[in-house]
């Protein structure tokens, strides 16, 4: 076994290290205070002009990762270095500077805009905030953008109300690349649209990507949707990433029982190849009281008493490339979910 190296080929735009993100509630008549660790410990690196896919069931704590390396949601430990920045040290001037150039594109497409505000005023505060423009500029400035997402620069002065939910998230997407940004967290972008209109915006999105030179953190559940979009995947198991490797290597050959369980949960439209799966079953463990050892031992079914006892490294593993790293006692056994 050989300790994964988080080094890649093309130079890191944001490294995030041992992150964690812990909450506190109030509990019963005494006000107990519960610790909720929703991220637990996460590295990742995201390479300039590639998109890094992050996949895992609902509540693994995704969504909270993303929000994390941009700051909106502080931190419990560790650190973001965004494009040679420290952002968790950074002040807030250094911050604001910062942020121009990380933005993020929401799920759901009618909650993320304000419906009191035009769409030309959605799109033109980043450019307001940020100082970037002034005056008619600032209007001209938003109709390129808003012809660039597949829509009508005169439509400046519609509501939210009067679009669909396809273009509405256009508008969004448009509000993301108003400050010129590097780096975009978007958070399952296409999951609230019908499949017609995700296939669009994914085109847009790679479009924008080789055009603008951006770099993606892309949550999803949809396995596809990764599969075709990501050039890496990470796979997220309660605040931890499990398994993380190139989309085609990661897809072709999976390591951990998780992740396999994933692949094979997701539907097939063939009639010949139902059946026969073995589908992953009990409840993701509460992030309040985690399992010890792997959390993912008490539904695994090749789970051994040191899976229950410590925690494995996500290391790469015997007969795996570099990039390929995988946190299981049992990966080297090349265990396989049927």
């Amino acid at each position: 076994m050989i300790r994964v190296d988080t080094s890649i080929d093309t130079e890191s735009l944001v490294r995030a290290c041992d992150i964690k993100t812990y909450f506190t509630r109030s509990t019963g008549l005494l006000r107990s205070q519960e610790v909720v660790k929703a991220v637990d410990g996460v590295s990742l690196d995201i390479p300039e002009k590639r998109t890094v896919g992050l996949v895992g069931e609902s509540g693994c704590g995704k969504t909270t990762l993303g929000r994390t390396i941009l700051r909106l949601i502080p931190a419990t430990s560790g650190s973001v270095v965004f494009d040679g920045a420290d952002v968790f040290s950074a002040d807030r001037s250094a911050l604001r500077r910062m942020r121009r150039h990380m933005q993020l594109i929401f799920q759901d497409p009618v909650g993320s805009l304000n419906p009191r505000m035009t769409i030309g005023a959605i799109v033109a505060e980043p450019i307001v905030v940020h100082n970037i423009a002034r005056g008619r500029e600032i209007a001209d400035r938003v109709a390129v953008l808003l012809e660039r997402v597949g829509l009508r620069g005169e439509h400046q002065n519609r509501y939210p109300h009067e679009f669909s939910g396809g273009q509405r998230q256009r508008i969004g997407i448009a509000r993301a690349l108003a400050s010129s940004p590097k780096f975009i967290v978007c958070d399952e972008p296409v999951s609230a649209l019908d499949v017609s209109i995700q296939s669009q915006i994914l085109n847009l999105l790679s479009d924008l990507r080789e055009e603008l030179g951006l770099s993606y953190l892309f949550i999803a559940h949809d396995l596809a949707v990764v599969r075709h979009f990501c050039d890496t995947v990470s796979v997220m198991y309660l605040g931890r990433i499990v398994e993380s490797a190139p989309t085609d290597e990661l897809f072709a050959n999976p390591r951990h029982p998780y992740t396999q369980a994933l692949l094979q949960s997701a539907p097939v439209p063939d009639p010949s190849r139902r059946g026969g799966k073995r589908i992953l079953t009990g409840e993701v463990p509460s992030p309040i009281d985690p399992p010890t050892g792997c959390a993912f031992h008490p539904r695994c079914p090749f789970a051994k008493p040191e899976c229950s006892i410590s925690y494995p490294d996500l290391i790469t593993r015997d007969g795996l490339s570099e990039r390929h790293s995988v946190a299981c006692h049992l990966a080297d056994d090349k265990l396989t979910i049927t």
